[in-house]
């Protein structure tokens, strides 16, 4: 099992105090992670006030700068909105100032208020994304000027810089969560995935992920050879009762913030939410406590939490769990409280279990310098 941390985290000026100050706690947290062990730091991209990050490359090259190790992922990278080629630069880029680290994941996304800020027609946001991933990994991919003629965008003898460090090139994982659909394009397409194990429809997300590795083999891929990442919020206390007296109203107070964001259309990583009125109306009423009966967040103490993720592992299929942390307003030193008992107390569990066995990405050797 791998450990990495997703930073999808709601700024809140009282807690966190000044923008500059927020953003340098969280890269210590990152150089905190990287000395106990954790194997990455992802961001999300959302455009949306204080929610996320409008610029996860700009924090992820940051955080690059402070780290050796650890490796940096984009928790998604929303392809529909953006050129494919700036993104592929930018990703690159980072790919090799981090001295090939990168975890790429993409997304459709699941807010329309992206969309209509940068002008995208929803109808649109699948096609855009799938061919905004193809034209991505071709320009990682190209040994040389390549063309393309697609429905949104069209490229003629283009040539690609800079290539990525990473070979063939930096991992790919593509979001997944309700939509049948999802998975077997992410399997088509040779990606890893990544899916929420918060949504409350378990057995939708199991089925899922049971298609993508299905998908994988009619394809000719070997299953193994592909990681499946588990999205879930954490929080680490001494006991149970202390987890969710410090962290459990701050997790319900995020969830309806981010479903206060756009009620309108969330997309398919809130489409259960969205079938049944909603994802505030979905967990409106709710405890924490019924959550962590639910085996929805990972909220308690060290041994509670090796049982669920034990269980996770079991019932999904899952072999990298990405925790999200701080959310609703969490102090940082609580934050660092709770990566630090989670290092030291769950962690351990696990790397003492049998390895993963999956597909290894290389940075490729730059070449040696004629000059002196």
């Amino acid at each position: 099992m791998k450990f990495g941390i997703l930073y999808n985290t709601d700024y809140h000026a009282s807690v966190h105090g000044t923008p500059d100050t927020y953003y340098g706690q969280l890269l210590d947290q990152i150089v905190l992670e990287e000395e106990l062990g954790f194997d990455s730091a992802w961001f999300g991209e959302h455009h949306y006030s204080a929610y996320s990050f409008g610029a996860p490359a700009v924090m992820a090259t940051a955080a690059a700068a402070r780290t050796q190790r650890i490796r940096l992922g984009t928790g998604v990278s929303l392809l529909p909105i953006h050129h494919p080629i700036r993104l592929a630069e930018e990703y690159a880029t980072l790919d090799v100032l981090s001295g090939g680290r990168l975890e790429y994941g993409v997304g459709r996304g699941f807010l329309r208020y992206a969309l209509d800020v940068f002008g995208i027609d929803e109808d649109e946001s699948h096609a855009r994304y799938h061919e905004a991933a193809e034209i991505i990994r071709r320009a990682w991919t190209s040994k040389g000027p390549f063309s393309h003629e697609g429905r949104f965008w069209k490229l003629e003898d283009y040539e690609f810089f800079p290539p990525p460090l990473q070979s063939p090139h930096p991992p790919i994982y593509a979001s997944a969560v309700l939509t049948p659909e999802s998975y077997v394009w992410t399997a088509r397409m040779g990606f890893h995935l990544a899916t929420a194990c918060f949504v409350p429809n378990r057995e939708g997300i199991r089925d899922g992920i049971a298609l993508y590795r299905k998908t994988l083999q009619e394809t000719g891929v070997e299953p193994a050879t592909r990681e499946v990442a588990g999205v879930y919020q954490m929080f680490c206390g001494e006991s149970d009762v202390e987890a969710h007296r410090t962290a459990g109203s701050r997790v319900l107070d995020y969830l309806d913030f981010f479903g206060s964001i756009d009620e309108r259309s969330p997309h398919d990583s809130v489409a259960y939410a969205h079938h049944q009125g909603g994802t505030r109306k979905l967990f409106a009423g709710v405890t924490s406590e019924v959550l962590d009966e639910q085996r929805l967040v990972l909220i308690g103490s060290p041994e509670t939490l090796v049982d669920r993720i034990r269980w996770a592992r079991e019932y999904f299929g899952i072999d990298y769990l990405l925790m999200e942390v701080g959310q609703g307003g969490l102090a940082h030193e609580e934050v660092v409280s709770s990566l630090k008992r989670f290092a030291k107390e769950v962690m351990p569990h696990f790397q003492a279990d049998e390895g993963y066995a999956g597909l290894v990405f290389e940075a490729k050797k730059p070449t040696a310098s004629t000059s002196d």
